[in-house]
């Protein structure tokens, strides 16, 4: 499936950006609207049943332990995910059933740590989350409200789990109707359980538990019959190396749930201390909260859905595109933020009334507290949704920290401070800590984004190399595999081999090959093996990248069918296993490969040192990821060469090892 894949993505780079991005946000915008929906559905009937005044603000307290069980579920779900499409890019499903398992496992023993402590630990859990202020009224309907909630955290982490893993399985449709199928449940029990069983707190809290069930089930349901692998018993024995992989692979996730948490958590404190006089206060802000997620919602799934033509095309140099594709999903976002902003400014009123607090049953603090959560606190949403579209633009093209740092100074590092010091100065002064945050992350955005496509512009300009270069005529024998250290003069040693045997030698010429087979540009193929400290992150938002690496090992594939030959790097004796090549570790002092670097390069002995520490490490990276061996190991290989006895010796071993 993976080998067509490089091909397959040849459209992304030739048909029109309009036309892509609507086929690929339009799923995305819905899957993430109907993700909001079970956030915000309890909300509206509590809101209107006109018997729990207080039932918005107990659902507002609970509300961040849902979140948690969210980004435990999304830290699992997204990093096996990641794992799935790592293999996948290797051509290796055999183990990915493996990965699931333990995902599955992980995300089972997760969820029921997450329920032990919830329930052991309840009332102070709830306190801390804001149930301490106004005299603990809203105490007993927020414990209410957590009996269902808590005990169907199981079914929700493990839905969160296995339904990225759905995606990732290539059926992107099953998980959206997975997810829809339980806010839809959630959305017909709601009214149900609430008003004609008279259930209060415990049916809102029901509608959901059943509503995460059903939602569980489905997934369940999908894998007895995936598409790219078969669970079993041994399967769910938990594989800690892919464990950890899985998790180091989905912490980005979890930290962008996490977030919310401390915001939500953070927001309710301070509304408790500064707002007393508002026994709504949580509640209020709470619906404000989630409604703001609706909109974000639907200007990330706008953006995310732009994530593989912006990234395909910005590995293949079609910085048009990329600009075509980004300015588009600017538009579409800005719009969809301003539309907002005029509804949140005109009528924050309806918003409100959607939620039970109308002016007459509001007190006057409650109400004038609603206005200022809408007009002001979430009133600068336009920035906020072109914030979202420049960090996952930068996670697109390959950025990451970048991408991570700007979701970080919007939702923690400026607004944190300022929430915990505006209020100092009065209390009102707390709605604008959000503003001014976004005013901040988006001047620092632009400044960023401004770097980055002046760069873009500048290699525009330069001439592209062309990719000539065609698999070259050889005849059956053995193939030859070199992995070397840095310096060791494993490229050299590669060309007169291949030259000693009258056979084609690929290392430069490969990367030449893979930028034709992939469409992208040679110098972005080039620096593949290079950018092996963030690659797999890449790997999962970066269409380029994974496009890349199928490519790569599709050509490498074509030469051995090719017949004999010597291939340098790009962790070639794993990728061609079945082909059984002779396997090569080029090693050497470290003394003498600084000598080689100063003497071709003409760096210093400092720089030589540091350049040689960091293209090994880069390379035992790169050779770990794709082969989860170890680079150098002597268990890898057939032969392993100090080239310091001279290149031509090494070369003559060579020879005796092949026979």
């Amino acid at each position: 499936m993976e080998e067509n894949q490089s091909a397959s993505n040849a459209f992304l780079g030739t048909e029109k950006v309009g036309q892509l991005l609507k086929k690929f946000a339009i799923p995305c915008v819905l899957s993430l609207i109907i993700q909001a929906l079970y956030n915000i559905v309890d909300q509206i009937f509590i809101g209107q049943s006109g018997y729990l005044p207080l039932g918005n603000t107990a659902t507002g307290i609970v509300y961040p332990l849902t979140v948690i069980a969210l980004a435990l579920g999304l830290f699992i779900g997204d990093g096996t995910a990641a794992v799935i499409s790592i293999n996948q890019g290797k051509n290796d499903t055999s183990s990915t059933h493996k990965a699931v398992g333990t995902g599955i496992t992980f995300g089972l023993f997760a969820g029921i740590l997450l329920t032990a402590i919830s329930f052991a630990f309840t009332e102070p859990i709830l306190k801390f989350f804001g149930a301490s202020g106004s005299g603990e009224i809203i105490l007993p309907d927020a414990k209410e409200y957590s009996v269902f909630i808590f005990s169907g955290f199981v079914f929700f982490i493990l839905a969160c789990v296995i339904n990225p893993i759905i995606r990732a399985d290539g059926s992107p449709k099953y998980a959206m109707l997975a997810m829809a199928s339980g806010a839809v449940i959630n959305i017909i029990l709601d009214p149900v359980l609430l008003y004609s069983a008279h259930m209060g707190m415990n049916g809102a809290a029901l509608a959901t538990f059943i509503g995460q069930a059903a939602t569980f089930a489905m997934h369940i349901l999908y894998l007895f019959k995936p598409r790219n692998f078969k669970l079993g018993l041994q399967s769910f024995i938990p594989n800690f190396k892919i464990l950890f992989m899985s998790l180091k692979l989905g912490v980005s996730s979890f930290l962008t749930q996490f977030s919310i948490v401390v915001i939500s958590v953070l927001n309710n404190n301070l509304l408790v201390q500064y707002f007393p006089e508002a026994e709504n206060a949580i509640g209020i802000f709470t619906v404000a909260f989630k409604v703001f997620g609706i909109v974000i919602s639907i200007a990330v799934g706008i953006a995310s859905g732009g994530q593989p033509i912006l990234g395909y095309n910005y590995g293949a140099r079609k910085y048009d595109r990329v600009k075509a594709a980004f300015k588009l999903i600017l538009i579409w976002t800005a719009v969809v933020g301003i539309v907002a902003t005029i509804l949140f400014e005109s009528c924050p009123s309806v918003f409100l009334e959607m939620f039970g607090y109308t002016r007459s049953g509001c007190s006057d603090a409650e109400y004038a507290l609603g206005i200022n959560a809408f007009r002001i606190y979430i009133g600068f949403i336009f920035l906020t949704c072109i914030i979202k579209v420049v960090s996952i633009f930068f996670q697109a093209i390959g950025m990451p920290v970048k991408a991570m740092l700007i979701a970080l100074f919007r939702d923690v590092i400026f607004v944190v401070p300022l929430a915990c010091l505006l209020p100092l100065a009065s209390k009102d002064a707390f709605f604008w800590s959000a503003p001014i945050s976004d005013v901040l992350t988006f001047a620092t955005a632009c400044a960023m984004l401004i770097k980055v496509f002046r760069q873009i512009s500048s290699d525009d300009c330069k001439a592209e190399t062309p990719n000539e270069t065609a698999v070259l005529p050889s005849r059956q024998g053995v193939i030859v595999t070199i992995s070397r250290e840095h310096g060791a003069g494993g490229m050299e040693i590669g060309k007169k081999l291949a030259a000693k045997m009258g056979v084609p030698f690929y290392d430069k010429e490969l990367t030449s090959l893979v930028a034709k087979e992939s469409g992208l540009d040679r110098e972005f193929v080039d620096l593949i093996e290079e950018k092996t400290s963030v690659l797999y992150s890449l790997y999962l938002s970066t269409e380029a990248n994974k496009t890349a690496v199928a490519a790569q090992d599709k050509v490498l594939k074509k030469i051995a069918e090719n017949g004999s030959c010597v291939v340098v790097g790009r962790a070639a004796d794993h990728v061609l296993e079945k082909y059984k090549p002779y396997k090569v570790f080029i090693y050497a002092p470290l003394e003498y490969r600084k000598e080689r670097i100063m003497k071709n390069y003409g760096d210093g002995e400092q720089t030589a040192a540091a350049n040689i520490e960091r293209a090994d490490r880069r390379r035992a990276k790169f050779y770990g990821n794709v082969s989860g061996k170890i680079w150098g190991d002597k268990n890898n290989y057939n032969l392993l060469i100090d080239s310091s006895l001279g290149i031509d010796k090494a070369v003559e071993q060579i020879l005796i090892g092949i026979g």
